[in-house]
C-alpha cells in the first residue's frame, strides 16, 4: 500500500479525532424504582381473588428488589399504600411488623392508603413515627392543618413531597391518598383528619419541587388504573389537570398495570398482596440533565423466587404468633350452614351474633342491617378463628341508630338497588315496620359512611341529629367470634 501524503494526514487526524470524539460521547445515567402497593400486610405467598394460591407476599418481592439493587445501584424502593391492613401478623402487631420490615429493607418512602386508618388514627400516628423513610402524602389534614404544616399531634412526621439524590440527581416525589376516605371511614376513626382534592393539592407539591430544581417528578397516588375515573380513582383527571408529571406509580384499585400512558405520563401499578413486583427506569442524558427514556414494568412473583432471608428472620416470631392464634378453635359446626341467597342461615348467623354483643354491652338493639362477603357455605367440622377471618375480611365496627320505619323502608330499597353485598334487614319483617315508630338498628361502620357511595341515601339519615347515630366498640368479627364460641 502506497503512503500519500493526504493518506498520511488522513489516518494522522484520525488517531487524534477518535479518543476526541470518544469524550465527547454522550451517556446515560438510569435510576431505578421498586415499588410495591396494597400488600395489605401480607408478608408470605398467598393467593389471588380467583384462588390461585403461592402468589405474591412482601417476602418474594424482597428477594426481587434484592436482585435488582445489585444490578442498579442507583435505585429507589417505595410503597403506595395500604401497607398492614388485611394480614392477622399485621393485625396483631397493629401494623409494627410490616413498618419494621420497611426499615429493614430500607424503604426510601411509602403513601397512606384508606386502609391504614381502619384501626383509627392512633395506629396511623404510631406507623408514622415508627417509619425511618418518610410517609409522603400531600392531600390531608388534621384540624386544619394541612400535611407538612402540622407541628404536633399524631401527623407532624408526614410529609406532602420528598426530594430524593439519587445517582447525582434529585428525584422529586410528591405523595396523594385517595379521596374516597369520608365514603368508607366513620368520623370516629378519623378523629378530625380530612381528605382534599389532590389536583389542587398536587399543583402546589409539583410548584414546590420544581422550585428545587428536581431533574423528575414522580408522582404516588393510592388511586389506581379504572378505564374511567370514579369518586375514588381520579387518575385520569390528575394528570390532565396537572402539568410538569414525567411518572405516576399508582395502588389502590388492585390491579396489575405493568406500564400506559396518560397525558404524556407514563402510569404504573403493581397489583396487590405483592403479587406482582414493580419496576422503573429512569434514564438521564449525563451531559443534559434531561430525562430522556422512561420505562415501566411489572414482575410476577411465583415459585421462581425465594423468599428474603432477612424479611423471614425479622418476621418469623410474629407469623409464628399468628399461626397459633388462627388455629384456636372457637366451636364445630354439625351441618352445612348455606350462604347462598340474601337471606341465608349464614346471614342470619352474623346478624344474631351482632345483637348479641349489642346485648352483652347493654346496648339496647332491635334490628340488623347488614350483608355478607360471598362467603361459601360453611361446611361442617371444626371451626378456628381463621375461619372467622374469611367470613369477615375487614375489621368494621358496629354502628346503632334510632330510625323511624319509613327511613329503613327508604334504605331498604336503596340497598336492593345497589351492587353486591346481599344486604338485608334482620329482626323483622320489611312489611311490618311502622312508619312513624323508631326503631334502634345496627349497621356495619363501612356501609354507615355509604358502603363506597352505594348507600348515600343511608349515609345522610344517620347523619341527622334525631337518628343518635354513634359507633360502638364492637368489632363485627370479634362478635362473630364470640357468638360462635358460646353457642
Amino acid at each position: 500500500m502506497t503512503f500519500t501524503r493526504r493518506r498520511f494526514l488522513t489516518g494522522a487526524a484520525a488517531v487524534v479525532a477518535g479518543p476526541l470524539l470518544a469524550d465527547r460521547q454522550r451517556s446515560l445515567k438510569t435510576v431505578s424504582i421498586f415499588h410495591t402497593t396494597d400488600l395489605h400486610g401480607h408478608i408470605l405467598p398467598t393467593q389471588t381473588y380467583d384462588g390461585i394460591g403461592n402468589l405474591g407476599g412482601l417476602a418474594r418481592c424482597a428477594s426481587q428488589m434484592r436482585q435488582w439493587k445489585r444490578e442498579s445501584p442507583d435505585h429507589l424502593t417505595l410503597d403506595i399504600g395500604d401497607v398492614y391492613q388485611g394480614s392477622m401478623a399485621s393485625y396483631q402487631s397493629q401494623g409494627k411488623v410490616m413498618i419494621d420490615l420497611f426499615n429493614k429493607l430500607s424503604y426510601d418512602g411509602w403513601v397512606l392508603g384508606n386502609h391504614e386508618f381502619d384501626w383509627g388514627l392512633e395506629v396511623v400516628a404510631g406507623a408514622i413515627a415508627r417509619s425511618q423513610a418518610p410517609v409522603i402524602t400531600g392531600n390531608v389534614s388534621i384540624d386544619g392543618r394541612p400535611s407538612g404544616a402540622i407541628d404536633s399531634g399524631p401527623l407532624q412526621n408526614l410529609t406532602p413531597w420528598q426530594i430524593k439524590e439519587v445517582g447525582g440527581f434529585r428525584i422529586g416525589l410528591a405523595g396523594l391518598v385517595t379521596p374516597g376516605l369520608p365514603y368508607w371511614l366513620r368520623p370516629e376513626l378519623l378523629k378530625g383528619l380530612e381528605v382534599h382534592d389532590p389536583v389542587e393539592i398536587l399543583k402546589v407539591s409539583i410548584a414546590a419541587l420544581k422550585a428545587q430544581n428536581v431533574d423528575a417528578i414522580v408522582v404516588l397516588g393510592h388511586m389506581g388504573w379504572r378505564r374511567a375515573d370514579d369518586y375514588a380513582n381520579r387518575v385520569q383527571n390528575l394528570l390532565k389537570e396537572v402539568e410538569g408529571i414525567d411518572l405516576y406509580i399508582g395502588g389502590h384499585s388492585h390491579r396489575d398495570q405493568p406500564s400506559w400512558y396518560w397525558s404524556n405520563v407514563l402510569c404504573t401499578q403493581a397489583n396487590y398482596f405483592g403479587i406482582h413486583c414493580g419496576r422503573v427506569d429512569l434514564s438521564f442524558d449525563l451531559e443534559s440533565r434531561k430525562l430522556v427514556n422512561r420505562r415501566a414494568w411489572t414482575v410476577l412473583m411465583d415459585e421462581r423466587f425465594a423468599l428474603d432471608p432477612l424479611v423471614i428472620e425479622s418476621a418469623t416470631p410474629a407469623l409464628e404468633k399468628a399461626s397459633a392464634h388462627a388455629r384456636v378453635v372457637i366451636g364445630h359446626v354439625k351441618e352445612v350452614i348455606s350462604a347462598r341467597g340474601r337471606r341465608s342461615p349464614f346471614w342470619e348467623m352474623l346478624c344474631r351474633s351482632f345483637l348479641t354483643a349489642a346485648k352483652k354491652q347493654k346496648i339496647p338493639a332491635d334490628l340488623v342491617y347488614h350483608g355478607t362477603f360471598d362467603t361459601p357455605d360453611v361446611e361442617p367440622g371444626e371451626k378456628t378463628i381463621a375461619d372467622a377471618w374469611k367470613w369477615i375480611p375487614y375489621e368494621n365496627f358496629l354502628v346503632r341508630a334510632e330510625l323511624t320505619g319509613s327511613q329503613i323502608q327508604t334504605i331498604l330499597r336503596e340497598g336492593k338497588k345497589a351492587r353486591f353485598g346481599k344486604r338485608d334487614l334482620y329482626g323483622m319483617d320489611p312489611k311490618e315496620l311502622d312508619s312513624k315508630k323508631r326503631y334502634s338498628i345496627l349497621f356495619n361502620s363501612y356501609d354507615s359512611q355509604s358502603g363506597g357511595r352505594k348507600l348515600m341515601k343511608l349515609r345522610e339519615i344517620l347523619e341527622e341529629a334525631s337518628s343518635k347515630t354513634q359507633m360502638l366498640p364492637i368489632n363485627t368479627r370479634e362478635a362473630v367470634i364470640d357468638y360462635f364460641a358460646d353457642h
